[in-house]
Order: C-alpha cells, then sequence, then structure tokens
C-alpha cells in the first residue's frame, strides 16, 4: 500500500493504523516520490492527499495511470469542494475522502477497494 502525503504525521500515522492490519505501507511525501515509488515497487492500493506541492494527488493519480499502473486510489482532502470531486471523478478515482477522517472510514474504504480490484483478498482475511 503506498501513502502519499506531505504531512509528515498524517502520513506516519496512516502507515501505522495500516501495518497493524497487515498492510506493508510505502510512504512517499510528494506525488514525484509516490510515482518513483508505484513504478519500482508492487502496490495494491495508494492513498493521496490531493494538496500537495509541486504536483497534487489528482496529477499524481493520473501520471501513474498512464504508466499503466491500475489499481484503486483513494484521494484525501481537508478542502472538498465541487471541483476537486468532479476533477476525481473524470480520474475514475476508487473514493474520495473528506479530512479529517475517521479511522474507522479511511480502513473501510480501503477493504472495499482491495476486496473490489483483488479476487484473492477477501479469501485471504
Amino acid at each position: 500500500m503506498l501513502i502519499t502525503d506531505d504531512d509528515r504525521a498524517f502520513r506516519e500515522t496512516m502507515a501505522e493504523v495500516f501495518a497493524r492490519r497487515g498492510f506493508e505501507p510505502i510512504l512517499a511525501a510528494n506525488g514525484e516520490e509516490a510515482i518513483h515509488v508505484a513504478q519500482g515497487t508492487t502496490v495494491h492500493v495508494a492513498l493521496f492527499d490531493f494538496h500537495m506541492p509541486e504536483r497534487t494527488g489528482l496529477e499524481s493519480i493520473t501520471a501513474c495511470r498512464s504508466l499503466g499502473i491500475n489499481i484503486p486510489y483513494i484521494l484525501l482532502t481537508g478542502g472538498l469542494d465541487q471541483a476537486i470531486a468532479t476533477q476525481a471523478e473524470s480520474v475514475e478515482i476508487f473514493s474520495l475522502l473528506e479530512k479529517p477522517v475517521s479511522i474507522q472510514i479511511v480502513t473501510g474504504v480501503v477493504k472495499d477497494a482491495m476486496a473490489s480490484h483483488y479476487p484473492w483478498y477477501e479469501a485471504g482475511r
């Protein structure tokens, strides 16, 4: 699982949350780093923050998709508005979540994304 957010505390908290649930989190501090990681590592699901310097989460997801990395993408944003929702829909992300988000919601969405994209996921849980 790839977690990309320029907020180090949020990134590390999410990594801890998902590691306790059996995931192997890989952390990226920005979109460029995330794209590099996704190209060189097997990633099954990705969380991206929308608001990051240099490249937004949506721009990063678009770049990953153009490289053939077709995994479930979950976008988180602290400033959800209709423009972001419309952009997210056009990129066909799995889910758009507004920060602050509860651990229960984000973990549930990740599990749903995994189950809907990978037939082996539910069987292994």
